[in-house]
C-alpha cells in the first residue's frame, strides 16, 4: 500500500510497474500506428535489384523453366549420343571402317539405333505389353 504524501502538489511515488513502463517507453514508443504513414520521416527507399549490386541473379519462373528444359535436353542428348560416339571411336582405333563408311556415318547409325530402341521401349511401356 502506498503512503500519501502530505503535500498535495507533489507527484505520487512511482511503483515498480510505473518505473518499468517508463523504461520501456524510452526503448519502444508506446503506440505506433504502422498503417498510418508518418510525415516526419522520409518515404521508404525502394530496394535495388540484386543485379545492381552484383550479389545475385533474378529470373522469373518462365526463364527458370526454359533453363530447366534446356538442361534436360542437354542431359538426354548426352545420354543418347555418348555410347555410340565412344563405340565408333573405339572401332576406328582398333579395326577401322569398311569402304564407304566413316566415323560420322557410324555415329549417326548408332544414335538412330538408340533412338529406335528407346521409342520401341516407350511404346511397349505405354501399351503394357511385354509383361
Amino acid at each position: 500500500m502506498q503512503s500519501l504524501s502530505a503535500d498535495p502538489a507533489s507527484p505520487p511515488a512511482a511503483t515498480d510497474a510505473d518505473r518499468l513502463r517508463a523504461r520501456l517507453n524510452r526503448v519502444v514508443p508506446v503506440a505506433v500506428d504502422l498503417d498510418r504513414p508518418r510525415h516526419d520521416e522520409a518515404p521508404p527507399r525502394r530496394r535495388q535489384p540484386a543485379t545492381a549490386g552484383g550479389r545475385g541473379f533474378r529470373l522469373g519462373w518462365v526463364g527458370w523453366l526454359a533453363i530447366e528444359c534446356a538442361a534436360a535436353v542437354l542431359i538426354l542428348g548426352a545420354v543418347i549420343a555418348w555410347p555410340p560416339v565412344e563405340a565408333c571411336r573405339d572401332q576406328e582405333r582398333k579395326t577401322g571402317f569398311y569402304t564407304g563408311d566413316s566415323l560420322n556415318k557410324c555415329i549417326r547409325r548408332g544414335i538412330a539405333a538408340r533412338i529406335d530402341w528407346a521409342d520401341q521401349r516407350l511404346k511397349m511401356a505405354i501399351r503394357g505389353s511385354g509383361r
